[in-house]
């Protein structure tokens, strides 16, 4: 569990400073800039997202693009890596949302909608790229919950890792698979863990909660 101090609510990061530059070589850096982007990436599972009536975002390449489907304005946030986008995610509230990269030992960079402001930084929840998110959902009847985030990583370590994501802090890991992990979600109603094809009940500090991760 990490003992790392976070942000105190309403402190953010410095996108600017984190965010991943371009690379020229004998030419200077800013000699262009992305007008118009018609990339998308479509064998990207979950990779289209809303993040209200007239907005969605999906990744392409080294950028998250988000597009008012209304205006047609399109927004890009690089990533900080720069080495490319595994997954991303919509907290249930559409008041954050959750970019998962790809690299050694990439983050997940947690921003606020729609200021776009950088709120939560996590690390060290897998070796190269993550494979899938999920916020856990919000209380029936209520706008309260969706406290944690469960992210499951890709090649070669396939861990599955249970976030308290606003302390930046992990909750529990755990080894999902040895093969492919195309999604991990949380039950709303039953208690544990459970995988595709056996259950496992292992108990999570404040609470526990079902995931449901499915393999190829």
């Amino acid at each position: 569990e990490s003992t790392k101090r976070p942000l105190r609510d309403g402190e953010f990061y410095n996108v600017e400073e984190l965010c991943s530059k371009p690379c020229a070589v004998d030419l200077p850096i800013d000699i262009a800039e992305l007008s118009y982007s018609f990339g998308f990436e479509c064998q990207k599972r979950s990779n289209l997202l809303a993040l209200d009536h007239e907005t969605v975002m999906f990744a392409a390449g080294n950028v998250l693009e988000i597009i008012n489907l209304r205006t047609g304005q399109q927004i890009y946030i690089r990533t900080t890596m720069g080495c490319g986008i595994g997954a991303i995610a919509v907290h249930p509230s559409r008041q954050y949302f959750a970019v998962a990269e790809k690299g050694n030992e990439p983050p997940i960079n947690i921003y606020e909608w729609p200021s776009q402001k950088l709120y939560r930084v996590l690390r060290g929840g897998t070796q190269r790229a993550y494979a899938h998110l999920n916020f856990s959902p919000l209380r029936p009847g209520s706008t309260s919950g969706g406290h944690k985030l469960a992210s499951v990583g890709a090649a070669p370590d396939f861990m599955l890792t249970v976030w308290d994501w606003k302390q930046e802090s992990t909750i529990l890991r755990y080894k999902a698979f040895s093969q492919e992990v195309y999604k991990v979600t949380f039950s709303p109603e039953n208690e544990g863990f459970v995988t595709q094809d056996r259950a496992l009940l292992l108990p999570i500090p404040h609470g526990q909660h079902e995931i449901r991760c499915c393999s190829n």
